[in-house]
């Protein structure tokens, strides 16, 4: 089953971007928060090169699109995790509003 999701994502550090598979393929995987859900996102190919561009880091939002999956791991010590994993298929950083000028409205 394939679940198409959009969300905003606040990063919870920074994001990191590499090239793999011999250096042809861009991957781009950060870590957020979905209101009070973890969310791993991972981009690959040019999304992943135009995220990178961003310079994006701890607490900048972004809205994504993708494919929703629940990943299973086992840490260090053997304890299992579960969590949410996006691929992106759109992405975009949020701007944050310009500050408003002037005194207070009458």
């Amino acid at each position: 089953m394939t679940i198409t999701a959009a969300t905003t994502v606040i990063l919870k550090k920074a994001p990191t971007f590499k090239m793999v598979k011999d250096n042809t393929m861009a991957v781009w995987s950060g870590f957020g928060m979905a209101g009070a859900d973890a969310l791993g996102i991972t981009a690959f190919k040019t999304l992943a090169e135009e995220l990178d561009a961003l310079h994006l880091g701890e607490g900048d939002a972004i809205t994504v699109t993708g494919t929703l999956s629940l990943n299973t791991w086992e840490d260090k010590s053997g304890v299992e995790h579960s969590g949410l994993k996006m691929i992106a298929s759109k992405a975009e950083a949020i701007t944050a509003p310009a500050p408003k000028r002037g005194g207070s409205r009458s």
